[in-house]
């Protein structure tokens, strides 16, 4: 039988222009399994440092029981979520406080996956490259009704208005899964990636040979064009084992 096995390689930096890292990240390695997953705390509210990590580490302690892998990674954010009123109802000058999370487990030839925010999941397959995930923006409605583009929506005013995240409300996260074939790789980050890059520099540096060649690429290029927020990436490559 042939099985899919996975390289991968994560790191993350808080940037030029920020203080302290809000961004957060989880890769382990589990029975069969992969899971790994990347958290950006609300930026400008109380406590977001802590809303992402609450959530990283409920998704660490998830149990998997094989059946429906999606399920348990969004049940691991409502755990997250519950966990995070229950810290501002400790101490009101966290109100506010919120994460996004973009986590995913591999499992056989197939990913698994559960999302709120902006922070995504990228698939490169066959030098064909596409976002996975879908940004929970305010204006993404816009661009999905063709009102703006991704470039335009990069200077958008309202960019950065999340209509969800960990924390914030209830959050109803997207989910889903996919086959992945032996090269494929996978891609995580936060919006201090997407922020700088578009999806044609992302998807060439992604061809980079090895993961932590690539990933490092992306950070550091992200940096280079101006570094504005923190970033965090993931970059995992698909192999073949019989």
């Amino acid at each position: 039988m042939t099985s899919i096995i996975t390289a991968i390689w994560g790191k993350s930096h808080v940037g030029y222009k920020r203080k302290k890292n809000e961004d957060r990240f989880l890769i382990k390695k589990l029975p069969g399994m992969t899971l790994f997953a990347v958290a950006d705390g609300v930026a400008g509210n109380a406590g977001g440092a802590l809303a992402a990590q609450i959530v990283i580490n409920s998704i660490q302690e998830c149990r998997f029981f094989n059946k429906n892998l999606e399920k348990d990674l969004s049940a691991a954010i409502a755990a997250a979520e519950k966990q995070i009123h229950l810290e501002v109802h400790k101490n009101p000058r966290l109100e506010g406080m919120g994460t996004t999370v973009t986590a995913a487990v591999s499992y056989k030839n197939k990913i698994h996956w559960a999302h709120v925010g902006d922070s995504r999941m990228y698939l490169l397959h066959h030098l064909k490259f596409r976002q996975i995930t879908t940004d929970h923006t305010f204006i993404q409605e816009f661009i999905d009704d063709g009102v703006l583009t991704p470039a335009q929506a990069k200077t958008h005013p309202l960019r950065n208005m999340l209509e969800q995240c960990v924390g914030c409300g209830e959050t109803e996260p997207d989910c889903g899964h996919l086959t992945i074939e032996k090269n494929d790789r996978l891609l995580l980050c936060s919006d201090g990636l997407t922020r700088h890059l578009s999806d044609l520099q992302i998807k060439t540096i992604l061809q980079t040979k090895s993961v932590q060649e690539a990933g490092q690429k992306l950070i550091q290029t992200a940096l280079e064009m101006g570094g504005t927020d923190n970033v965090t990436v993931i970059v995992k490559n698909c192999m073949t084992r019989m």
